[in-house]
This record gives C-alpha cells, structure tokens and sequence, in this order.
C-alpha cells in the first residue's frame, strides 16, 4: 500500500482526473510523471547486481509487478472514467481506476464479471480457469479512503463463480506444516504473495511479530491438488459474505 500511495503521491494527473480524457499535452505530462515513479523507485529498472537483499527484487520494466503495469497504462493513456483495463490470460483482467486497481473475468463473448474491487499489490496466478490473487477485504466499515480500515486475504476464483477466501486455509496449513499454533498465525498473519514456481502454488507469507520464537516472513507449497481440495471445502461448507466496504459477495467457511 505504501508503493500505490508513492505513486499516486508522483500522479498528479489522479486529481486532474474526469469524464473527459485529457487532451494530448496533459496525456504527456502523465506520461512524463508515470516514468519519474519509475526513477524514484530504481529497483524496478535496475539490472540484478544493482540490487539490494531481500525478496523485493529488481525487475525489468517488462517484469513489473501487474498493478504497476496498469498503473502506468494510466499514466501513459490519460484518465479515463471506466478504468484502464490489463488483460493477464484466461480472461482475467485487471482494471486501473485513480484510487485502487480492481480485478475482473472477461468471457469469451465479450461479457465482464467483477471479482473484487481493490487488489493489495502483489501479482496473481492463474492457472487454467483459477486465478489466486490478493485483495483488500474490509474487516470494519470505516472512511472509503482509509486504507487502515482493510487487510489482505487470498481469494481464489473460477469465474464467473464467487471468489472463496481461502486464507485461513492456507494458515491452517502452514501451521500443521510448521507446529505453530493456528490462532497466533491468524492473529499476527499481515500479507501473503503468490507465486508458481515448479509446477506448484508457493505462498509467501509474513506476519506482525516481535517474539524470537515466531518468523517475520515463511514459505508454503501446495500442489494444484491441495489447491483444489481446499477451493471445493470452501465453496461446499462456507458461507456468503459481502465486503463490508464495497459489498463485493464471497465465499468464506
């Protein structure tokens, strides 16, 4: 949330933002303003050996992460009152609006399914007809433009069917793996990031926590099997729920 924050803090073109597109100059100048983001945070276009420690990485600009992506695309194509959409693969979509960046299923026939409204920050992973992606889920209703009033959860989704929030899940998992005990894992759980890598789901997770005893930051594997099992436990003994900020319906056991 901090990185989204920088760049809509270097976009002055978010507040210059109406129905209208911007003409030709103003385009320009968003241009210009997306690409000094891309200066201020040189991780992102510097080679490897130029790089600090740390999972964060450096990437090409070809390798940006996929909000960034479309962020830029705002940046570079002018504002527009329906959002700028991204196209990943599989139908899958996100869309870049001044605030958040959202995450939709276009079908072949051309017809848009909303998934969630505002992505965390990581990238997704799509396999098949599933997409894996982190969103922002409201756990009270407070100010819309609070973002301390959201968490991350991991929604998986079979479009056009209801994302399931399989977090808990994916912690009851980790801490049957690891022998730490499920509530602490809950309690201090702060992030997860997807990932395939060999052929499985690799989930990096990380948590809020100053005990010696308890890591910062932990990795879990799950194979496409495990994945299904616990989409099909979700979806077949959870509930339906709606955001408390935007009213989005999910799947929750």
């Amino acid at each position: 949330m901090k990185l989204i924050k920088k760049m809509f803090s270097h976009f002055s073109f978010f507040q210059r933002c109406s129905r209208r597109r911007l003409p030709r100059r103003s385009e320009a100048k968003a241009g210009e303003e997306a690409l000094i983001f891309l200066k201020l945070e040189p991780r992102y276009l510097h080679p490897p050996q130029y790089c600090y420690g740390g999972r964060v990485g450096c990437y090409g600009i070809s390798k940006l992460p996929h909000f960034l992506l479309a962020m830029l695309c705002v940046g570079l194509a002018g504002c527009a009152s329906q959002g700028t959409v991204a196209p990943l693969s599989n139908g899958y979509e996100e869309v870049a609006h001044p605030k958040q960046v959202s995450f939709q299923y276009r079908a072949p026939d051309g017809k848009t399914t909303p998934i969630w409204p505002s992505l965390s920050g990581v990238s997704e992973v799509i396999k098949g007809d599933v997409a894996l992606f982190v969103g922002d889920k409201a756990y009270v209703s407070p100010d819309p433009n609070d973002p301390r009033g959201t968490k991350p959860r991991l929604f998986a989704v079979r479009s056009p069917a209801l994302p399931l929030d399989i977090t808990d899940e994916v912690l009851s998992q980790w801490s049957k793996k690891s022998g730490k005990d499920f509530a602490k894992a809950w309690d201090r759980f702060s992030m997860v990031s997807p990932e395939e890598k060999n052929g499985q789901l690799e989930l990096q997770l990380e948590f809020w926590t100053q005990e010696r005893d308890w890591p910062d930051k932990a990795t879990l594997q799950l194979d496409w099997n495990q994945v299904s099992d616990i989409m099909r436990e979700v979806k077949e003994k959870g509930v339906v729920q709606k955001d408390l900020r935007w009213g989005t319906p999910y799947i929750e056991k």
